[in-house]
């Protein structure tokens, strides 16, 4: 099917000519097209632009298409959730309720709640009922707009059940009932199994896991939680570089909590993003200021576990390129929706409107690797696009909480939300 979205109010195209990420001053242009107009078919993007173009360009059409009337209406690319933990089972609410009555991340872990709690539940569980809680969580992505993400491991922490994640999240990318894109990260090094060392335990990373899943191709990326009480600026980068000799591009959970030297083990090994950030250095800032390495902020995780937020102005104004995502996980941020996350960065992080768009889309797109794919509203994109039932683009922040999306594409399929 073959979609013409006219005389859109609002295009926001995030459309980028650099080359790069966008950061600094580039991180507010949208590639806004007012009264625009997109053309959709097989699957892609074939035309972006105003009225006068449109008529060129429609004259050697000669295929039915459906016109979607744009008029009062937003544009925009899809979401891209580029760091979330998709798969796993079980509830932690009673972890919440912990929390709010004074308990840090720390205690619940050495009460051994924390990831250990999810572990226990991800080993016990087949493949076939991680798949359908997962597909469940799916709708919810889709539905706030959310057309491509990132998928973790790391609730396995042996062999088989680390294996038995990635095996979830390659099925669901192939077959899931909404044609999401769903991309791969090795996490193993998420937490320290109780019943191994640590040292035996990062060996098995290196010498049996690594090597795995880079010959049966189970994951694109590899992460490492760089963090006090799980693992130093050595081990971290002795897993991600053995992870870069077998082809994973290396990403990191750093300063969360502490900071470690997790900036200097990504800008050495050239990461593709460095995740979470909240307790980042103003040195650390500078050192990052000469690098393309996305920051990507979870600042929905600085809401759930009431802790600082990241300091997003210090980095864009540094020109650092600045991706969001949700962190969508049962103990730190337990939301598919990135539209609340888009509300806590203007309020908390001071962000402005096109900043966050654009962190959301393009950057996003470049902290998975798949900017030439996805990310913006472009001739010969991918069309995932989302149109929103409003005349402003700056009503998606302005107006909070509330779900006004009208139609989600993918693949230039038009879902049912």
């Amino acid at each position: 099917m073959s979609y013409l979205i006219k005389d859109i109010t609002n295009l926001v195209t995030c459309r980028n000519l650099t080359g790069i990420p966008k950061k600094g001053k580039g991180q507010s242009d949208i590639g806004l097209i007012k009264n625009g107009n997109v053309f959709i078919d097989n699957g892609k993007i074939e035309f972006t632009g105003n009225s006068l173009s449109l008529k060129k360009f429609l004259k050697n059409k000669n295929i039915s298409y459906e016109i979607i009337d744009g008029k009062n209406k937003t544009v925009m690319p899809g979401f891209i959730d580029s760091h979330t933990h998709l798969v796993f089972a079980g509830s932690r609410s009673d972890e919440y309720e912990m929390r709010i009555k004074g308990s840090s991340y720390e205690e619940i872990a050495k009460a051994g709640g924390g990831i250990s709690s999810t572990v226990k539940n991800v080993r016990k569980e087949s493949k076939d009922v991680l798949i359908k809680l997962a597909e469940k969580r799916l709708k919810n992505f889709i539905k706030y707009g959310t057309t491509t993400l990132e998928a973790k491991s790391g609730y396995g922490l042996d062999f088989k059940n680390e294996i038995k994640m990635l095996e979830v999240i390659n099925e669901l990318n192939e077959k899931n009932k909404y044609n999401i894109d769903i991309l791969p990260t090795f996490l193993g090094a998420h937490s320290v199994p109780k019943e191994i060392t640590k040292n035996e335990y990062i060996d098995l990373i290196c010498y049996q896991l690594i090597p795995y899943i880079a010959k049966n191709k189970l994951a694109k990326f590899q992460d490492v939680f760089c963090e006090k009480n799980y693992f130093d600026a050595k081990e971290t980068e002795r897993i991600l570089s053995t992870g870069a000799k077998f082809g994973l591009i290396p990403k990191l959970h750093s300063d969360q909590f502490n900071s470690i030297g997790g900036v200097d083990v990504a800008i050495k090994l050239n990461a593709i993003s460095i995740d979470h950030l909240e307790v980042l250095k103003s040195n650390d800032i500078k050192k990052l200021k000469n690098t393309n390495i996305i920051a990507t902020l979870l600042p929905g995780a600085s809401y759930f576990l009431d802790v600082p937020y990241q300091p997003a102005r210090e980095l864009i104004n540094n020109n650092v390129p600045v991706a969001l995502a949700t962190d969508f996980n049962p103990g730190s941020c337990m939301t598919e929706n990135l539209q609340i996350i888009m509300s806590l960065a203007s309020l908390k992080l001071k962000m402005s409107a096109e900043e966050i768009i654009n962190a959301v889309t393009i950057n996003a797109a470049y902290a998975l690797f798949m900017q030439n794919k996805i990310g913006s509203i472009e001739k010969g994109k991918q069309a995932d696009v989302l149109i929103f039932d409003f005349p402003s683009y700056k009503d998606l922040i302005y107006h909070f909480a509330v779900n006004q999306i009208e139609n989600v594409f993918k693949k230039g399929k038009k879902l049912k939300i």
